[in-house]
């Protein structure tokens, strides 16, 4: 069957002989033969199919990447940062929507009639301090100045998602001069993400990207002759809707590249697009990829769903386990994302009429909440501008092979994988020191007092949930 695929390809081979992989539990084939058939899609120019036969692939495919965490060297440390403004060196800003928490008891009204709730509060809730919190702000409306001021006071760097109601409506007039004028004034690090997720046709900005461009350069260009201290974002949506990039305004009139994504167990709420296997790693590898190695990368909103009104089911390991996907991979494998802000909020209540489908608050229930915790708790995720901020001493970078090891060695392993929760084991020579039943990130100390001199062997296992072995990554390193 496969020789007759690779002799005379066609789509429908490739395809048969993926399923036929599938059903006898062969999934590194199956992903094999799927590759191929998306490369035939691609080579006939025919991406969507292309792109959909490479997410199968995914799904089927096994990842194990072992890292120690040490001190980066000058030039390691330099390659982690583009110098944009308001960059951190390293690690990411740690940030949040909260207005529509309503485990925050405490309540003010801003400028605009807009409520709000405060940082200090959430900070306190989730046991660490934030380096920013978003807001939403129609274009037209006035500055708002009794809610910057606030994120001031605390120290942290508001962010305003600046939305217009029409992309005409933006001039170069007296409105956007006195805005701009009055971040001047301010004397803050700010973040304004103007016209965020243009490429989904639910905005009013979507479908003109000559003149989308336009007017966004436009609002940089007035915000940086007032303002020295605001970046710029330049914030897509992770749906598939339009080509994002054709909205892109150039890389001199942004500071920062931003994605929405949010981890949901149905797409647009429809029990016939179930999207439990869908990893929010997916869409934030693509945007990654292709913008990463000149601009600082922003998830500007990531929401975990614990509860869709699709059927009404609490599932809340459904959101701890995409949760601790993304925030788990950002310093293994992403350490070019600068930021990450989780969308808090229980849209079935507060959400316009239409898009009251899903609970994302994650302060209300106390496994999503420790879950929150321990993964944003470390230095890696910052909680304070740089200046303030003593950034991590040690960062995880690949364990190289014949690599030499500290005495006490701090080892981080990857684990991607088509089962849910793995077993994914750690053996130092012959002696296991470490186990557990997940994929994503996991974080092994390892005394190396007790290995022999000279050459050991670091072994990587992982298991289905049926005890069948799947795969494993080994390394030589020395003591």
């Amino acid at each position: 069957m496969i020789a007759k695929a690779e002799k005379y390809p066609t789509y429908n081979g490739w395809d048969a002989i993926a399923e036929r992989y599938l059903k006898l539990g062969h999934y590194s084939g199956a992903a094999a033969a799927f590759r191929r058939e998306a490369a035939m899609y691609r080579a006939a120019g025919m991406e969507d199919a292309a792109a959909i036969k490479e997410k199968r692939a995914s799904l089927y495919e096994t990842d194990i990447k072992l890292f120690l965490e040490r001190k980066p060297t000058k030039a390691e440390r330099k390659a982690l940062n583009t110098g944009a403004l308001l960059e951190p060196p390293a690690g990411a800003y740690v940030g949040a929507f909260i207005d529509r928490d309503d485990n925050l008891k405490r309540i003010f009204q801003g400028d605009n009639w807009q409520w709000h709730r405060y940082p200090e509060d959430f900070a306190r809730i989730t046991g660490k301090r934030h380096a920013t919190y978003f807001m939403y702000l129609n274009y037209k409306n006035n500055f708002p100045g009794k809610w910057m001021s606030l994120c001031k006071r605390q120290k942290v760097i508001p962010t305003i998602a600046w939305e217009p109601d029409n992309l005409n409506q933006v001039q170069d007039n007296q409105h956007l001069r006195q805005f701009a004028k009055a971040l001047r004034k301010f004397n803050w690090p700010v973040f304004i993400r103007f016209a965020s997720e243009m490429n989904g046709s639910w905005t009013p900005y979507h479908g003109n990207p000559g003149l989308y461009r336009e007017k966004f350069r436009l609002v940089h260009r007035v915000l940086h002759q007032y303002a020295p201290k605001v970046a710029t974002i330049w914030d897509v949506d992770y749906i598939p809707g339009d080509d994002p990039g054709a909205y892109y305004p150039g890389d001199k009139f942004c500071d920062w590249v931003g994605v929405n994504i949010y981890s949901v167990p149905y797409l647009d709420n429809a029990l016939s697009r179930p999207a439990f296997g869908d990893s929010p790693l997916e869409q934030l590898d693509k945007f990654y990829k292709k913008y990463a190695a000149r601009k600082p990368i922003a998830v500007c909103e990531f929401g975990v769903s614990h509860m869709a009104t699709a059927d009404n089911k609490t599932r809340t390991s459904f959101a701890t386990e995409k949760m601790s996907l993304m925030y788990g991979a950002l310093p293994l494998l992403y350490p070019r994302v600068k930021m990450i802000c989780v969308y808090d909020s229980n849209n079935i209540k507060h959400a316009s009429p239409g898009r009251q489908l899903n609970n994302f608050n994650i302060t209300g229930t106390s496994l999503l909440l420790d879950t929150y915790h321990n993964l944003v708790e470390p230095p890696y995720f910052i909680g304070a501008l740089p200046r303030k901020h003593q950034l991590p001493a040690r960062l995880p970078f690949p364990l190289k092979e014949g690599q030499r090891l500290p005495a006490k060695a701090q080892v981080d392993i990857w684990v991607k994988t088509y089962t849910s929760r793995p077993s994914v084991i750690l053996q130092v020579g012959n002696k296991t020191i470490y186990a557990a039943h997940c994929d994503g990130a996991h974080h092994v100390v390892v005394d190396i007092s007790k290995l022999s001199r000279g050459k050991n062997k670091i072994t990587v296992y992982v298991y289905d949930n049926k005890n069948r072995f799947i795969a494993k990554q080994i390394r030589v390193v020395r003591k």
